[in-house]
């Protein structure tokens, strides 16, 4: 009977011991994936300034689809950092609407079965994240009409003539003296130029270039600067002081200044002078034809 008793005893202990050690892991496991963000995706600045190893998956799905529409990185990190099964390309145009352009409501993303089950569509992730994943307010043209690759991007990480740089606007690599237009309405603020032939740095030892910059003051809601670099040598079709509109040409593709090869360097600050993403602020529907159809001028279409 004693022995009964004992044995009784000793596996309530065991019994117990055991829950008790297995809550404890359980615990510690929680607490492990709460750290890494198991129940919930958050896309923080940390998250997208370290992009170094998804530039050239961007680029390629930037260079892919980027006529349909623009989807910024952080938009294809929310998904591609909790289901990295899923390309960056297929993120992209799971993101764009390509008939209109636009960059789809991430709950309409949301409704597609490749990513529907994700924690980053739960409504409260959705909106923990609202910051880094809508685009508003989108007023300006595209810089370019002719053919063009991205090379860089806003806030890339990347190494430039053996430095490491954190890329200020966007890279547009075009062939020499390829026509640059205005993106918006409003004055020529500054014009620089310090360079007559157009070599890339290494060869002129020259960082500064030549540049326009324009206050795109006029029916946007408030003030924006936008800077064009590397312009060809006297390419300039606009002087300080001039008034601007939607697809004015200003000048034409070069490399002077810091750069590696003929390409358009477009750099966006807010009233303040703050950079910002000024892709954001594009609007791939904008057409030549919409501007220029009063005028007589020749009708290009934009995307074909």
């Amino acid at each position: 009977m004693f022995q009964k008793k004992k044995s009784n005893t000793l596996l309530k202990i065991i019994f117990s011991s055991s829950i008790l050690t297995a809550s404890f892991f359980v615990v510690i496991a929680v607490c492990v994936l709460m750290l890494l963000n198991f129940f919930g995706a958050k896309i923080t600045v940390s998250t997208i300034d370290s992009n170094y190893e998804y530039s050239s998956d961007y680029h390629q799905a930037l260079n892919n689809n980027f006529k349909n529409g623009y989807v910024p990185l952080a938009r294809i990190l929310y998904f591609y950092l909790e289901d990295d099964t899923l390309t960056f390309d297929e993120i992209y145009k799971l993101n764009i609407n390509s008939e209109t352009k636009t960059l789809k409501d991430i709950s309409s993303v949301c409704e597609d079965n490749r990513v529907k089950h994700l924690t980053a569509c739960m409504e409260s992730n959705i909106k923990d994240n609202e910051e880094f994943l809508q685009i508003d307010n989108q007023y300006f043209n595209f810089p370019l009409v002719d053919s063009y690759t991205i090379t860089s991007y806003y806030n890339e990480e990347r190494i430039i003539y053996g430095e490491a740089n954190r890329h200020s606007g966007w890279d547009f690599a075009s062939p020499a003296q390829t026509k640059i237009y205005s993106v918006c309405k409003g004055i020529v603020e500054k014009i620089v130029e310090t360079q007559d032939e157009n070599i890339p740095y290494d060869q002129s030892g020259n960082k500064t270039g030549n540049t326009i910059t324009i206050n795109c003051n006029e029916d946007y809601g408030e003030s924006y600067y936008v800077v064009y670099a590397h312009i060809y040598p006297k390419s300039f079709k606009v002087k300080v002081g001039d008034t601007v509109d939607h697809f004015t040409e200003i000048a034409g593709v070069g490399t002077t200044g810091h750069s590696t090869g003929n390409h358009l360097h477009y750099q966006v600050y807010d009233k303040d002078w703050n950079l910002i993403d000024g892709m954001q602020l594009v609007d791939m529907n904008i057409k030549n034809d919409e501007y220029f159809k009063d005028t007589g001028a020749l009708k290009i279409d934009y995307f074909n």
